[in-house]
């Protein structure tokens, strides 16, 4: 029984720690793209207009 409840904590340990690795790696990647975002020229370029619409749009 005892093996089991340790092996239950291990991998609770083991869920809980790649969870925090994947949302780190989530937030390095997402400074990274803001940061390149703004070595383009100086300037960031605007996004096209319809790109709210497109993503809302739920026809097919």
């Amino acid at each position: 029984m005892k093996k089991i409840l340790a092996l239950a904590a291990v991998a609770a340990v083991a869920a809980y720690a790649r969870r925090k690795i994947e949302a780190q790696r989530s937030e390095k990647d997402l400074y990274a793209a803001a940061a390149a975002g703004g070595q383009r020229g100086g300037t960031a370029s605007a996004p096209p207009r319809d790109v709210w619409a497109a993503a809302t749009d739920s026809r097919a």
